[in-house]
């Protein structure tokens, strides 16, 4: 027997009567919400619905009026009838492990929920979460986004393997990510502990393992688009100035990090070199054109900055005045056009690579990685004319080679980096 009311409050269900048959009173306002009164006295919440794509009517019982307020039941009622608009069972997605539950969750959608998790715990940082969620999940795992997790296979997973063939390091990273977005997902009962199927991929030792040496920027393509972005025209990235600084002394030097942000201008010798101090020997740079442009930018503005005037730091934090210590986050904005975050090693190993392509002598690439040798005149004799204008010389050839990697050159008008961002 179903019974229909207009009102529903508090005063209402304390004056339901029992009766010798269970009954239900359904509410006009809210459709699909009924109160069962069962002979004994027990009155419960529950809903009366059906799934959206067929099938026969639902009841889903909430709790009892002793357990929860109308407010809560209706809000239960609320859920369970977004979840039947949706094509599930509420009564299947109490039990934890049902098909029915795990045949809903997407790995699109159990991958965020694992990031989301990370975050929370503080185990991923903001810029890792954001690379994993944006380039990981959104573009190269964009294969499985709509397969529910349940229903990867290992030959999926080697198909996708196989296409993305081209970006190495990415699809290992992305494969990473897969595999602990499968084990998160076991550990909340959406699948089984023991299903993983990205496993065949690294015990079968088809998985690509970064090298150390593979750490440098390609000359034809990632190097033209690590320059654009210390060019950045339109001020996107918002560097300061003197990191951006700091960063293109590296690319067209070579110089360690350390080295670059350590500097101080009693290092340099007018404009003929400057002198890096190590413990068993010197090495010395000599200055050329775009050193000498890059000085006077600095320079510039430190003056405009009165406070700091008589900085004896090249590279300092404007408000401290002190060093600065870390390029991490302007690496990472200069790098969101990559597959990778470039670090200050790879900076200092493409140049190495641009030497090698220069075809310079020998002895002024190991002066200018500031590599010691068993003879080098350079640290002797460092005021030696003739010695700073040959390594000046094969200096300019490697930054030469490196302008012509810029990709907004204008032939016989701008044809040097320093004309853009100087």
């Amino acid at each position: 027997m179903i019974e229909v009311s207009n009102v529903i409050n508090p005063e209402f269900i304390d004056a339901i009567e029992c009766r010798e048959q269970p009954y239900f009173i359904k509410f006009t306002q809210y459709p699909g919400f009924r109160v069962k009164v069962n002979p004994k006295g027990r009155v419960s919440f529950i809903t009366y619905g059906r799934i959206h794509f067929g099938g026969s009517p639902r009841t889903i019982t909430h709790g009892t009026t002793k357990d929860l307020t109308i407010d809560n039941a209706l809000d239960k009622h609320f859920h369970c009838l977004q979840l039947l608009q949706k094509g599930l069972d509420p009564n299947l997605i109490k039990k934890s492990k049902s098909k029915q539950f795990t045949a809903s969750m997407s790995f699109f959608n159990v991958a965020e929920d694992f990031i989301k998790d990370k975050i929370a715990k503080k185990e991923y940082s903001y810029d890792f979460a954001n690379h994993s969620s944006k380039y990981l999940l959104n573009n190269k795992l964009k294969y499985f986004h709509k397969i529910n997790i349940s229903q990867i296979s290992e030959d999926k997973i080697k198909d996708w393997y196989d296409q993305e063939k081209t970006t190495p390091a990415a699809r290992h990273n992305a494969l990473r990510l897969m595999s602990s977005v499968f084990s998160y997902a076991g550990t909340q009962n959406i699948i089984e502990k023991s299903f993983n199927p990205t496993n065949s991929i690294f015990n079968s030792g088809l998985s690509y393992r970064p090298k150390s040496k593979d750490i440098q920027l390609s000359l034809d393509n990632e190097l033209p688009k690590f320059i654009y972005q210390i060019w950045d025209p339109l001020n996107i990235n918002k560097v300061d100035r003197l990191s951006r600084n700091a960063i293109y002394l590296m690319l067209i030097t070579g110089i360690k990090k350390s080295d670059v942000l350590n500097m101080k201008w009693s290092q340099i010798t007018g404009n003929s070199y400057i002198l890096i101090k190590k413990k068993n020997y010197k090495q010395m740079l000599p200055i050329t054109p775009s050193i000498e442009l890059l000085l006077k930018d600095i320079k510039d503005h430190q003056n405009k900055n009165k406070h700091l005037i008589g900085n004896e730091y090249l590279f300092f934090n404007i408000k401290t005045g002190k060093p600065i210590n870390n390029l991490r986050k302007t690496l990472v904005k200069y790098s969101k056009d990559l597959e990778w975050v470039v670090y200050p090693e790879a900076i200092r190993k493409t140049f190495a690579k641009v030497c090698d392509y220069s075809s310079i002598p020998r002895e002024h690439f190991y002066q200018l990685l500031g590599i010691k040798k068993a003879y080098n005149p350079y640290q002797s004799f460092p005021d030696n004319r003739d010695d700073i204008n040959q390594l000046k010389r094969s200096l300019i050839n490697v930054q030469e080679n490196i302008d012509k990697a810029a990709p907004m050159l204008i032939p016989g008008q701008l044809t040097k980096i320093t004309d853009f961002i100087l």
